[in-house]
Order: structure tokens, then C-alpha cells, then sequence
């Protein structure tokens, strides 16, 4: 796929993104709020679904003896770039739903924590000329990652916010969330066409 066309991908997929979240229906309770929710929770799963794949890659790469790191490298990015956003969400919608940042929220310290520790791995790793030891940091993140998430508390944070939601919201969760992991798709192409240049 050219590059060109992955730009126009990307676009169309975050357009389309973007409709879907003007479209979703409304909570009782959180009002038109509950588009930010949406957005959080696209964000959060397109990233972890980036980290998991970053970690299948490297896995992969420790036993081939891969030497080339450009897929890894342009899923991590991207990875970062998503949960970044989805932690910015999330912190916007903090603050419209309970007045402030909550700082005693397990569920945001972990977010916090997974960006510094996948932006620093990103940075060694890339840093480094060892293949065998960016394979072991690549699987280490997404492991470290799934770790923090599945073992975080929540004390304001809702457990699954759109599992007991009516139909129509669910929907409108699992169609955004497609097309943003369509768009991290296409993204991660794009990137790993450039490193390959």
C-alpha cells in the first residue's frame, strides 16, 4: 500500500472515529459526557491490543535472531502515541465527572506509570544495537503492562463501564474502538514504510 493511501486510510478511519462519537447515544447519568468515555475506552484498548502485539513481535524476533526492528518499533510508537491519548482523555474526563483529578485512583497512577515506562523503553530500545535485548525489553513492556493493568484497584473508576450498558451503547463502543484499531493499523504501516527507507 502506498504511503499515500495510508494517509487517506488514517484520515477516513479517525473521520468516521469521529462520527461514530457524534453519533453514540447518551448515559442517563453522564449525559453527552459519556463520549469522552467512549473515546477513553477505545484509546485504552487500541492501545493495549499495540502493546500485547509489540510484545507477540518481540517475542518472535528473540527466537528468529531478527536483527530488524522497524515493525516493533512503529507498533511501540504508535502504542504511545494511543495510550498517551487515552490518558489525556481520561484525565479530561476526570475532571468533567468528579470536579478534579482523583490522584488516589489506581487505575490513573497505572496509566500515568505504563506511558514513562513504554516512552523510556522506546527510547533505550531504539538506542541500543543488541537484538537480543530490545526482543527482551519489547516482551518485558507488554507483559509489565498487562501485569500493572489486570492487578490496578479501582476506587472511583467504574469496573466495566459499558459491560452492563444497553445495547445501542455497546455498539457504538465496539464500532469506535474498531475503527481507532483500524486507524492504529494503518498507522503502524506508515510508520514502519519510513523506518524502512
Amino acid at each position: 500500500m502506498t504511503t499515500k493511501r495510508l494517509l487517506t486510510g488514517i484520515i477516513l478511519a479517525l473521520l468516521i472515529g469521529i462520527l461514530l462519537l457524534w453519533l453514540s447515544p447518551d448515559d442517563k447519568s453522564l449525559g453527552s459526557l459519556l463520549k469522552l468515555v467512549y473515546l477513553h475506552g477505545a484509546l485504552i484498548n487500541t492501545g493495549l491490543i499495540l502493546f500485547t502485539a509489540a510484545g507477540i513481535v518481540s517475542l518472535l524476533s528473540f527466537f528468529r535472531n531478527s536483527s530488524g526492528f522497524s515493525l516493533l518499533f512503529a507498533i511501540e510508537k504508535t502504542a504511545i502515541f494511543f495510550w498517551v491519548a487515552a490518558t489525556i482523555i481520561g484525565d479530561a474526563t476526570s475532571q468533567l465527572a468528579w470536579g478534579g483529578l482523583f490522584w488516589g485512583e489506581p487505575r490513573f497512577n497505572v496509566t500515568i506509570i505504563i506511558s514513562l515506562m513504554a516512552v523510556s523503553i522506546y527510547f533505550i530500545s531504539t538506542a541500543i544495537g543488541n537484538p537480543k535485548v530490545i526482543s527482551l525489553l519489547g516482551t518485558g513492556l507488554a507483559v509489565a503492562v498487562w501485569v500493572l493493568i489486570l492487578n490496578a484497584r479501582r476506587v472511583m473508576h467504574p469496573d466495566n463501564p459499558f459491560g452492563a450498558s444497553e445495547p445501542s451503547i455497546k455498539f457504538f463502543f465496539a464500532a469506535i474502538t474498531l475503527v481507532f484499531l483500524i486507524a492504529a493499523i494503518l498507522i503502524v504501516r506508515l510508520i514502519d514504510k519510513k523506518e524502512m527507507r
